[in-house]
């Protein structure tokens, strides 16, 4: 064997051990390279995922405090109405217990119009009530009863058994409680 012919033997060897080697550096980069983007996909999911997480648990928060708040507020409304009903209710009483002789008749007989419609009903005033209406409320045809009772203002209609409560208290309590009822309707829709 020649020399050259050697040479060119241990020159294909080294060509082919380079090139050998190479393919491993180069597929050892690519496994490199696959392994560095699949940890970075993986990397941006996760920190995707924990933003995600981060933003629900953020959004749901806000909408506690924000909920918190519209309660708040609207406790504080039914606060004030009621603050206002009370105004009313006191104000109203004032009125009716300032009522001079003729203004309270006006009232009561109009109220007796209204709430007695059977000619069997009697009516049941206070004992001053009756000493100062009783008159004027036989001669208008309203059956007034034997019996008084303790009421501040208004009568009691008595048909058999059945008593409706026409006192002033009884009427302003009824209202105050449907303003009420009315009030946490709009509180609690």
């Amino acid at each position: 064997m020649s020399n050259s012919s050697g040479q060119n033997i241990i020159e294909k060897i080294l060509a082919d051990a380079n090139a050998q080697a190479k393919e491993i550096v180069d597929a050892a980069r690519a496994e490199y390279d696959a392994a560095i983007e699949s940890a970075l996909q993986k990397a941006e999911k996760e920190t995707s995922a924990a933003l995600k997480t981060a933003e629900d648990e953020a959004a749901k928060a806000a909408s506690k405090e924000i909920s918190a708040a519209e309660m708040k507020a609207k406790k504080m409304i039914l606060e004030q109405k009621q603050a206002c009903l009370m105004d009313v209710v006191s104000t109203a009483k004032s009125k009716l217990d300032s009522l001079n002789d003729d203004e309270y008749k006006v009232i009561i007989f109009d109220m007796l119009g209204k709430a007695v419609s059977d000619p069997g009903a009697e009516v049941v005033f206070s004992a001053s009530d009756k000493a100062k209406l009783e008159k004027e409320a036989l001669s208008k045809g309203f059956k007034v009863s034997d019996e008084t009772r303790d009421i501040n203002g208004g009568f009691i209609v008595k048909k058999g058994d059945i008593e409706y409560n026409y006192s002033f208290e009884s009427i302003i309590s009824v209202e105050k409680e449907n303003i009420e009822q009315i009030a946490a309707e709009i509180l609690f829709a």
